[in-house]
């Protein structure tokens, strides 16, 4: 049964408050070929249906992008969900455009329809068994009454890495590490402690951090970095940086506990991340978070990184 465009935008207007809950929630949809699929509504723009827009033909070499649209004035690149995950399908079988925003970039994703919105507890995302680089993580989804079935929850950041959806502006994002200049190597024998699930964005950190020279560890889940903060004396840890969106324990999990200890009060924190809305930065620094750095503005996450391990402002 699909959801109805005004109660996927309620949801979408009602997801700033999740946070407070500290659950997740999901818009749940169908590929091409029926397979279940979700995203995390915070990275959720809007729904648009297709057969109102024209999709233009887009000056582009990948393989996954469909064409763009023009939406109120702004062009948006538009991505063939099931081509990426290596299907061939056909266009007229999808009704559904999720308009994506994150990491300051917007891109469309083609789906069949969208089921439901569904929310989730971090402890209710299970890591899958063999990593694909496509997937965070999997869940259960009640489809009805009687039916659970498995639903995957993709990896948006490597989506967005593949399909490089025709952004011509500097690079200065994550993903693009490679032609990020520095300038000097940040001088510190304290350890950075990282908790971050998307493989491709552990992929470019390790370039980043040792690029710059810093002691660092990253850990898949907020769990596994709690039990490494737990091993290690405070005043050997420079700095956490943490992600919000994680199986296990999440972003605000990792904060709170580190707030709650006496013992690593005084540690600092930054949450890095693709969530950028205001319900979601609100939320991290009445936990004591210092600031959320978005995963576009790596100069922002490397002035933070030199201020607080080396004590001078870059």
């Amino acid at each position: 049964m699909s959801v109805k465009s005004n109660d996927i935008q309620a949801n979408i207007d009602y997801m700033t408050k999740s946070h407070l809950r500290n659950v997740m929630q999901l818009a749940v949809f169908y590929t091409a070929h029926d397979d279940i699929y979700a995203i995390n509504i915070s990275k959720i723009q809007g729904f648009l249906i297709k057969e109102e827009l024209e999709i233009l033909k887009a000056p582009s070499n990948n393989p996954y992008v469909e064409g763009l649209i023009d939406l109120r004035g702004e062009i948006i690149y538009i991505v063939n969900f099931d081509k990426w995950l290596g299907y061939d399908t056909n266009i007229d079988e999808y009704k559904i455009v999720i308009v994506c925003n994150y990491n300051q970039k917007k891109v469309g994703i083609l789906v069949k329809d969208i089921i439901k919105i569904e929310e989730k507890a971090s402890d209710e995302l299970k890591m899958p068994s063999s990593k694909d680089p496509k997937i965070s993580y999997v869940t259960d989804i009640a489809i009805n009454k009687n039916t659970n079935k498995m639903c995957i929850v993709f990896d948006a950041e490597r989506l967005l890495y593949d399909t490089n959806s025709g952004d011509s502006s500097p690079k200065s994002t994550i993903y693009d590490i490679g032609s990020f200049n520095i300038n000097e190597k940040i001088t510190s024998t304290k350890k950075v402690l990282v908790a971050e699930d998307s493989g491709i964005v552990i992929e470019k950190l390790n370039e980043f951090f040792k690029n710059i020279g810093i002691d660092y560890e990253i850990y898949e889940n907020g769990q596994l970095l709690i039990d490494r903060l737990d091993t290690l004396s405070p005043k050997d840890i420079g700095l956490v940086i943490t992600d919000i969106e994680m199986p296990i324990k999440n972003g605000y999990q990792v904060i709170k506990y580190i707030k709650s200890e006496s013992d690593y009060f005084n540690v600092p924190v930054i949450s890095l991340t693709s969530m950028t809305n205001q319900g979601v930065k609100d939320k991290i620094l009445e936990l004591g978070a210092i600031d959320l750095v978005n995963k576009s503005d790596l100069n922002k996450l490397n002035s933070y990184i030199k201020e607080i391990l080396e004590g001078v402002a870059s």
